[in-house]
């Protein structure tokens, strides 16, 4: 095969939602999961009785990693049921379900680094600080970062 000179190519590309190379199985393991398999994330809606009737107040998205048995968290608590320790009580049953039913091995969540509340949350429910994304989130006027926290299983069992 003769070097590549650029003055003798036209380098052009256009947008797309897929890859449409395929990628020899060599170079698979150079690649994020998330370009390989596409794994429905697990949602688990979270509801409280309150005067007979069922009320939906959070939910837990687990989006799944499954050849590495991980998951990116994304968490939320309506704010009229905040305060009330549901929150803990929600993310935990969530975390019982991922490492015992979806055999996850680890679980990662980014934190804005302005959402302490958060942050204290999952430190206290045994996640470790793992990494920062520099000014990597645009918010009010200015560039904030984000926290990578993490928990293995075998941490959890000790819960």
């Amino acid at each position: 095969m003769s070097k590549f000179k650029q003055e003798d190519h036209k380098l052009t590309f256009r947008m797309s939602e897929d890859i449409l190379l395929e990628l020899p199985e060599e170079d698979v393991m150079y690649f994020s999961e998330r370009k390989i398999t596409k794994a429905k994330p697990v949602v688990l809606v979270f509801s409280v009785e309150e005067d007979g009737r069922i009320e939906k107040i959070g939910f837990v998205e687990f989006d799944l990693r499954v050849l590495n048995r991980n998951a990116y968290i994304t968490y939320y608590l309506s704010p009229v049921w905040r305060g009330r320790g549901l929150g803990k009580l929600m993310l935990k049953k969530a975390f019982d379900f991922a490492f015992r039913e979806l055999n996850l091995h680890r679980i990662t969540a980014e934190v804005y680094e302005y959402n302490e509340r958060s942050l204290k949350l999952l430190e206290g429910l045994g996640f470790h600080r793992e990494g920062i994304l520099k000014e990597a989130k645009y918010h009010d006027g200015r560039y904030w970062d984000i926290i990578i926290l993490g928990m293995l299983r075998e941490n959890w069992k000790d819960r």
